[in-house]
């Protein structure tokens, strides 16, 4: 049975808990403490797989236990459930917690919150993953402007008219998504020079997936003068993720399928900008022995943090609440016979980054193509790729693997 503790100086906000979360009670052991030393106290004694701790308490406040917890005991999931509206407080929440939610919180909202913390532990095991992820500084929260648009387009009420207000109150966003739309890859007659034309040529489907990737992007900022290059990294990824989508068409999978196939491709390296901008020494290290030739980039990094990009990005698109099927592309894009029948869109994206990376049919896993009995198609998704490339300005220019 999981293992949570729940913090607030409140009686009364424990008290609903407590009345709020009965239910589960055969799911989780819950233990509520009223302050921060409390909490110390119990983690001390016997192992949480969860804290949610509340933001303004007196003595020892949500920011200084979250620091303690940190250094104590960094396989313990932090969760902030506040209604605080102290920006700085706020910030430095973000920055110390896995996932931050806001007062008043539902019992299906936390419950699923917490229930994707679980499931990310059954999926991505690596003892050494949970532990580089658990001290993590700049793990961000999922981009606000996407969430507004997953409103609006769940509201069955969307119009390309209401999603390019939403886009449009972030212009720095705004610009990045205009310039992917621009981009060779999409092939446009004409130049889009606005959110609503976006919409109206490439969908709502199309540009949800690059509000996303623009504004997760932008998030991170590299702290030291490596080698890498976030626009880079950016330019591979619209490769592969648009050529994944021909290619899940090209399968017959279906719509959510492709839309799936599409989102991964876009962010299947996210896990990169994570470690770089965390790590940026690290970082460099492997990058320079990539550069060598030495090893594949994901095999530096599983020798120089004990695991990888992909399960990195994984853990963040499942704790962002993304479908699941998404996050499954990020574990397995390197290695999509994992499983003993391997999900049609990690193929589809592990072959679209292998292409986009131009590699030989010896680094591919064409054990999957045996599966899926799809041997031949090979070459049609070779053929994809090179009428993507003919286009002006289409260079990938990609961060290898």
């Amino acid at each position: 049975m999981n293992r949570i503790l729940f913090v607030d100086d409140e009686p009364n906000v424990l008290a609903g808990l407590k009345r709020m979360l009965y239910s589960l009670r055969n799911e989780w052991d819950m233990k509520f403490v009223s302050s921060g030393a409390e909490a110390l106290q119990c983690l001390s004694e016997s192992p949480f797989d969860v804290m949610v701790t509340d933001v303004r308490m007196p003595g020892m406040n949500g920011v200084e236990l979250l620091q303690e917890v940190v250094k104590r005991h960094p396989q313990v999931i932090r969760l902030v459930l506040s209604g605080t509206a102290d920006i700085e407080l706020t910030l430095q929440c973000v920055s110390l917690s896995h996932q931050y939610l806001l007062k008043p919180c539902d019992s299906q909202t936390l419950r699923a919150t917490v229930q994707r913390a679980f499931c990310l532990r059954v999926l991505l095991h690596n003892p050494a993953l949970r532990g580089l992820i658990a001290q993590l500084q700049s793990l961000p929260s999922i981009p606000a402007v996407y969430g507004e648009l997953l409103d609006v387009l769940r509201s069955g009420d969307a119009s390309p008219q209401a999603v390019g207000r939403i886009m449009a109150r972030d212009m720095g966003m705004t610009a990045k998504v205009l310039q992917l739309v621009n981009s060779a890859f999409f092939g446009m007659s004409r130049e889009i020079a606005n959110p609503v034309d976006a919409v109206v040529y490439l969908g709502m489907d199309t540009v949800r997936a690059l509000v996303f990737t623009a504004s997760a992007f932008s998030q991170f900022q590299l702290r030291c003068r490596c080698h890498f290059s976030i626009e880079e990294l950016q330019r591979h990824s619209l490769a592969v993720g648009t050529l994944a989508r021909r290619i899940a068409r090209s399968m017959g999978l279906t719509a959510a399928a492709v839309d799936h196939a599409f989102v991964g491709g876009l962010l299947h390296d996210v896990g990169k900008l994570v470690l770089a901008s965390n790590y940026p020494e690290q970082y460099q290290e492997a990058l320079r022995r990539t550069a060598e030739g030495q090893v594949r980039i994901s095999e530096a990094e599983c020798d120089l943090f004990g695991t990888s990009h992909a399960e990195i990005g994984a853990y963040l698109l499942w704790l962002w609440g993304l479908p699941d099927p998404v996050a499954e592309i990020l574990a397995l894009h390197h290695h999509p016979c994992r499983d003993a029948e391997p999900p049609p869109a990690v193929v589809a994206v592990h072959f679209a980054n292998a292409l986009v990376n131009r590699e030989s049919e010896e680094a591919m896993d064409l054990a999957c193509l045996a599966g899926l009995r799809l041997e031949s198609a090979l070459p049609l998704w070779r053929q994809m790729y090179e009428e993507m490339t003919e286009k002006p300005g289409a260079d990938t220019n990609p961060v290898r693997r």
